[in-house]
């Protein structure tokens, strides 16, 4: 259904779509637009769960000046204007999913399917999931932007104003959600046009729909809408997944450490196991471009891709909380999430390829010691690299039918189990501090970290907040909750200052407002004047 070329204005004709007019005649042309939609997804897990939110946030540092104007480090550092390419890629990739989805819900409900409304239901849900999930994620990135609910002619749609991110939340992304709820049916009852199981597909079902509306209402309960009634309807819906989790034999939940490394890999028998929803990415052409843009210059027995090198690193607290040592069953260990499989540090030399420098660098604790740390540190969470894939005892070749070193087959989990607990956690914590530990343990236990006790309602929540960090690392969450919790400019700040604010950063660049980001240059001028540029830009 759509071409991957962009167009950079919305006045432009989307002449890369398919018309319309004589198509959705039949279920099977109904679901290839459905799947239509879903291809608009593949450069998202780039340009804005990397480098919108991860780079953004304080898990990451990235060196200011010696990778000149690249965009991801314009973003890290806050010097981003309204003329960033990726910017303007991000908002023209998530309004082209909104185009396909209103093609769709005009289109399907005419289509014959006979007597199998199940099937219709289900298609029509798969476009409400989508549209609302695209205006969620342009409502918390860009603020007040344009509400486009129905096919328009490019005339049409040059003139229609902002709505405030508020109203888009309201008018558009709850009600899709509730749709998609109502419509959809769990993933073991989701089909094809031909009626045959899709179930290991990775298209969104019910439970994927209630977990995105769980994180809706828990940003409307944070800043910058500080809607409190928010977070009883986030309760109602994370418990929901919850409870089908657990009716459903711990569904979603990767029993031990080994079993939560390997559901990166790309395999069919890890393809979304333990993920509610992922955006999904097979090599042949339609792979991750993500995993290079995470990665810095590796040698041979690592992977046989050309890898140039981003200078995009583990940010040295974060690093620290990976270092940590534990003491259980008489060993001592490290979190099992962490070297060698989220994070990696002093990638090996070897013939022909230069050595890695590895620096070190001083990290003040909150008890005021001092410790060295790394800070040249990979994120490698999602690299199937050679070395990890032995490691685990896997007999697959990540690289096989790779097109080039942007044709990685790994996916990019929205939203897994984890994060939902630790939502449901973070609600708990300050009426049953208790409980919300026990959550947090348990993902702790099984990472052979020590459990962790409260004697307070905050302190039960900075566990949870430390939790999410390491647990979600590398898959576009932290941003948004920095920017929920309002500790987005706190933290930015601090983190330049324990970086000595090198040169290229300035904490004068951490404005009021940028929790949003501007509007691109290019939407400003589709009609000069019409639309109000963000605060801080």
């Amino acid at each position: 259904m759509m071409i991957t070329s962009c167009k950079k204005e919305l006045n432009v004709p989307p002449s890369n779509l398919l018309s319309s007019d004589g198509f959705y005649q039949t279920p099977a042309q109904s679901e290839q637009g459905i799947i239509g939609i879903y291809s608009g997804l593949r450069n998202l897990a780039n340009d804005e769960y990397l480098y919108m939110s991860e780079v953004r946030s304080d898990n990451v540092w990235v060196t200011p000046i010696s990778d000149g104007l690249r965009d991801y480090t314009e973003i890290a550092t806050f010097r981003a204007g309204n003329d960033i390419a990726t910017f303007n890629s991000v908002w023209n990739e998530w309004y082209k999913v909104i185009y396909n989805a209103n093609v769709a819900l005009a289109k399907i409900p005419g289509c014959d399917f006979g007597t199998n409304d199940k099937m219709k239901n289900q298609f029509l849900g798969e476009a409400h999931f989508l549209r609302g999930w695209a205006y969620f994620e342009l409502a918390r990135l860009f603020g007040n932007i344009p509400l486009i609910d129905k096919e328009m002619s490019p005339a049409d749609v040059k003139n229609v104003p902002q709505s405030s991110a508020s109203d888009i939340l309201n008018k558009i992304v709850i009600p899709d959600l509730k749709q998609s709820i109502d419509l959809l049916p769990v993933s073991a009852d989701m089909v094809d046009n031909t009626g045959n199981s899709i179930a290991k597909s990775g298209r969104a079902d019910k439970i994927a729909a209630e977990a995105m509306l769980g994180r809706v209402y828990m940003t409307m309960a944070g800043f910058p809408f500080n809607d409190n009634s928010a977070l009883s309807l986030a309760e109602t819906e994370l418990k929901a997944v919850l409870d089908y989790s657990s009716s459903n034999g711990d569904k979603y939940w990767a029993p031990d450490s080994t079993e939560w490394r390997k559901q990166f890999m790309p395999t069919d028998d890890y393809y979304n196991k333990y993920s509610i929803f992922a955006i999904q990415y097979r090599t042949g052409g339609t792979g991750n471009t993500a995993i290079f843009d995470f990665s810095p210059a590796l040698p041979l027995s690592y992977t046989t891709q050309r890898i140039f090198g981003n200078s995009i690193f583990v940010e040295k607290t974060l690093m620290y909380d990976f270092d940590k040592e534990y003491t259980t069953g008489g060993s001592t260990h490290r979190d099992a999430r962490g070297y060698n499989y989220s994070i990696l540090t002093g990638f090996a030399a070897e013939t022909n390829f230069p050595a890695y420098t590895q620096t070190k660098d001083t990290l003040k604790l909150s008890d005021g010691s001092i410790v060295n740390v790394d800070t040249r540190t990979m994120f490698y969470k999602f690299m199937p690299s050679i070395r990890k894939i032995a490691a685990l005892g896997m007999s697959i070749d990540a690289e096989a039918d790779m097109k080039d070193y942007n044709d990685w087959g790994v996916n990019l989990p929205i939203i897994r189990l984890e994060d939902v607990m630790l939502m449901y956690a973070e609600i708990l914590s300050t009426k049953n501090p208790t409980g919300a530990m026990a959550i947090v343990n348990k993902i702790r236990e099984r990472a052979g970290c020590t459990a962790e006790t409260a004697s307070s309602a905050a302190q039960a929540l900075a566990y949870v907040k430390e939790e999410r960090r390491i647990e979600l690392m590398g898959e576009g969450v932290r941003w948004f909750d920095l920017v929920r919790w309002n500790e987005w400019k706190s933290a930015t700040i601090t983190k330049f200052n324990r970086y000595n604010n090198p040169d290229g950063t300035d904490v004068a660049n951490v404005k009021d407002g940028r929790y949003l980001y501007p509007i691109p240059l290019a939407q400003m001028q589709v009609k000069p004047g019409f639309y109000t540029q963000n605060i801080g830009y």
